[in-house]
C-alpha cells in the first residue's frame, strides 16, 4: 500500500455523502413527526425525490466497501447480522411508505400525513441502526470478537455507544432548522448544536479511549460555523442553500475518517492490512471516480431544481 489509502479514503468519502442524506431526511422526519402542518412545505418538496439519492449513494457505498475491503466484508455482515437486518426490514417500511404517499390516492384512514409518519419513524430508526453499527466499527462496542458476534446488551452496558447516538441527535436536531430555513428558531439551533457537539466529543474519548484535545477541531468548527452563518440574516441565505449544506456536511463527515483510521473495531484491525491489493485496484479507481463525479453532478442538479422550486413557492406565498 502506498502512503495514502486511496481505497480508504475513497469509500469514506462515499460513506460521507450517503449519511449526509440520511441525515438529511432524517432531520426532516424530525420536523414533520414534530409538527405536520408548520414544515409540511418545507419538508416534502425535498425529501419526496432525495429518498431514491440516498439509496443509490448507500448501494454505491456497499458495492465500494465489497470491492476495497473483500476480505472482511462477509464476517463484518455477519457480526452485524441483526443489525442489517432490522435495517432492511425498516428501509422496505420507509421506501414503500414514501411511495404510496406519493403516488396513490389515500382514502379512510391512510392518508398522507399517515403514510409520512411511518417514513419519517422508518427514517429515525434507520438513522440509529447505521449509528448502532457505526460505534461497533469504532470501537467493537458490543462486539465478542471470539465468537464474531454482536450483543445488543453488551452493547448497552458500554455507555459510550449512547453518549454517541445522543450526541448525534442532538446536531440532527439542531441542523435540522439551518437545511429547512425556520429562522424562528435559530437560538435553539445554536444552543443543541454546541451540545451535540460537547457530547459527541465525549462519545468518541470514550469509544476510543483517547483525550480529544484538539484531534476534532476541524469538525467541531465546522459544525458550531453552520449554525453562526444562520444566525445572522447576511450570511444566512449561504448556510441554507441546500447544495452548499449537503457538501459542507459531507466534508464535516469526512473530517472524521481518523476514528476509524489506521484502525478500526478498538485499534483491533488496522485498515491498510484489509483493503484491496489485486490487480483490478487500477480499475476500481477508475470506476470510483467516474461514479463520484456522476453522482455528484446528479446531486448538485437536484439540489439546485430544489432550490428554484423553493424560490418560486416563496414568490407565490409572497404575492398571495
Amino acid at each position: 500500500m502506498g502512503a495514502i489509502n486511496f481505497f480508504f479514503f475513497s469509500n469514506f468519502a462515499i460513506f460521507s455523502v450517503f449519511a449526509t442524506l440520511l441525515l438529511t431526511e432524517t432531520m426532516g422526519s424530525l420536523l414533520l413527526l414534530a409538527r405536520w402542518g408548520k414544515y409540511k412545505g418545507s419538508v416534502l418538496p425535498y425529501i419526496i425525490p432525495i429518498w431514491e439519492v440516498t439509496g443509490t449513494f448507500g448501494a454505491f457505498w456497499v458495492v465500494s466497501s465489497d470491492f476495497s475491503f473483500p476480505s472482511i466484508l462477509i464476517p463484518v455482515a455477519g457480526i452485524f447480522s441483526f443489525a442489517i437486518m432490522v435495517f432492511l426490514i425498516l428501509f422496505v417500511a420507509r421506501n414503500s411508505s414514501i411511495a404510496f404517499a406519493e403516488f396513490i390516492e389515500k382514502k379512510g384512514w391512510l392518508d398522507e400525513k399517515k403514510l409520512f409518519q411511518i417514513y419519517s419513524v422508518s427514517s429515525i430508526l434507520i438513522a440509529l441502526v447505521v449509528l448502532t453499527i457505526v460505534t461497533g466499527i469504532m470501537g467493537g462496542n458490543g462486539i465478542d470478537f471470539k465468537t464474531l458476534t454482536f450483543s445488543t446488551v453488551s452493547w448497552i452496558q458500554n455507555p459510550s455507544g449512547i453518549v454517541f447516538i445522543i450526541g448525534a441527535l442532538l446536531l440532527a436536531v439542531g441542523f435540522s432548522p439551518i437545511f429547512y430555513n425556520d429562522p424562528e428558531i435559530a437560538k435553539v439551533s445554536m444552543i443543541l448544536v454546541i451540545a451535540g457537539i460537547i457530547v459527541s466529543d465525549l462519545s468518541v474519548e470514550m469509544i476510543k479511549n483517547w483525550t480529544v484535545g484538539g484531534i476534532l477541531l476541524v469538525p467541531d468548527v465546522l459544525s458550531f460555523l453552520m449554525p453562526l452563518l444562520f444566525y445572522f440574516k447576511v450570511t444566512r441565505r449561504v448556510i441554507v442553500n441546500k447544495t452548499v449544506f449537503i457538501v459542507w456536511l459531507s466534508v464535516n463527515i469526512f473530517t472524521l475518517n481518523f476514528v476509524v483510521y489506521p484502525s478500526a473495531f478498538g485499534g483491533r484491525i488496522p485498515i491498510d492490512s484489509i483493503t484491496n491489493g489485486s490487480a483490478m485496484a487500477g480499475s476500481y479507481e477508475v470506476l470510483t471516480i467516474a461514479g463520484s463525479v456522476l453522482l455528484a453532478v446528479l446531486v448538485f442538479l437536484y439540489a439546485t431544481a430544489v432550490r428554484r422550486k423553493g424560490m418560486e413557492l416563496n414568490n407565490i406565498q409572497s404575492n398571495s
